[in-house]
């Protein structure tokens, strides 16, 4: 899940930063110490090239005009443009998409408060409520089934939700034998068993007699009318809601502008150590405190380009299994509990 460090930094202490500073999780260090690092062994083996196998040679001038050539290249202005309009762009899709996440209590709250009890016995009751849960659950598994590889690696297949007890062999069946093709998304399915259900319950309050009269319903139905068509029409909101985010996942940022800013960020540190090999030559002080000095002046931008390039890869999908990716099988485990806690209490007790 996204790394919390909203507590260490309730108050804008220098101790309240520090301790933000030097967290590992989800950190910067974390994200960019490999690059930092053959960057760092590229600056060395360049200079050691040049000072124990080139230096006083026939081809330290050729050494030199290959520095020089890369001494003028000006590209920290585009990159700057480039990475900026890339991890706005990314992070802006993050929100969004999480914008999606709608919570199931919403319905599973709106669905008991227009439960009419009366409507069936209680064991009916309990075995549709137990059902609704279930299939708010089937729902939000077989969305993220077809976004987070770690759902998919928990239920590779609809059978492996029959162990558990999230579906039934039956329902499972139904969604196997079901003309849409295996890869096709079928998270919308469990939605339709709920009208259905709901549906088969219903009653209108006033029905036809066989002269064509209008007569007062006599069975008990599950709700009003006015409350049905809003029940429905808020599963169709929650429907169309988490149906966003399969449109996320299945169109990206292009390809093309995430290739652009990798290779454009990476070419960018190769060039700089090149610079800083120029500088150091050029200034005739060559030498390890030298090269030091260069190294640290240059570090700063070297990692801000990189951490902007790193945390656009993170937050490009956020259902991978990166630090700062939603943790979809916590919510899974989540909207089980919290279901079981609206719509089976009784359940719930007995497994407390």
């Amino acid at each position: 899940m996204t790394v919390n460090y909203s507590l260490d930094a309730a108050t804008a202490s220098a101790w309240a930063v520090i301790a933000v500073i030097f967290l590992w999780r989800g950190s910067l260090m974390k994200l960019i110490w490999r690059e930092m690092l053959g960057w760092t062994v590229l600056l060395a083996l360049l200079y050691a090239v040049f000072v124990y196998g080139l230096k006083g040679t026939d081809y330290e001038r050729y050494y030199k005009l290959l520095f020089d050539l890369t001494k003028e290249v000006p590209m920290d202005g585009t990159l700057m443009f480039l990475m900026s309009y890339m991890t706005y762009n990314s992070l802006t899709r993050w929100q969004e998409t999480f914008k999606c996440l709608a919570w199931p209590e919403n319905i599973a709250l709106l669905y008991r408060q227009y439960f009419n009890k009366d409507s069936m016995k209680p064991s009916e009751a309990r075995l549709m409520n137990q059902t609704v849960s279930r299939y708010l659950v089937v729902f939000y598994i077989l969305l993220f089934r077809d976004v987070s590889s770690d759902v998919r690696e928990m239920f590779p297949t609809f059978d492996d939700m029959v162990q558990p007890g999230i579906m039934t062999a039956e329902e499972a069946n139904l969604l196997q034998s079901s003309r849409l093709d295996r890869n096709s998304p079928h998270y919308w399915v469990p939605i339709d068993w709920i009208v259905t259900l709901v549906r088969d319950k219903y009653h209108s309050a006033y029905i036809y007699d066989r002269h064509g009269r209008k007569i007062k319903n006599k069975k008990i139905s599950i709700m009003s009318e006015l409350e049905y068509l809003k029940f429905v029409g808020e599963l169709s909101k929650f429907r169309g809601r988490l149906g966003d985010v399969l449109s996320y996942d299945w169109v990206p940022l292009p390809l093309a502008l995430f290739q652009t800013l990798t290779i454009f960020v990476y070419s960018t540190l190769i060039v700089n150590c090149f610079q800083m090999q120029a500088r150091i030559i050029t200034s005739g002080k060559s030498g390890v405190s030298e090269m030091f000095v260069e190294c640290m002046s240059t570090l700063p931008f070297s990692m801000l380009h990189l951490a902007f390039l790193r945390i656009s890869q993170v937050v490009i999908n956020p259902f991978g299994s990166d630090d700062d990716d939603f943790e979809t099988q916590y919510l899974i485990d989540r909207h089980i509990k919290v279901l079981n806690e609206i719509l089976c209490p009784e359940e719930s007790k007995k497994r407390k």
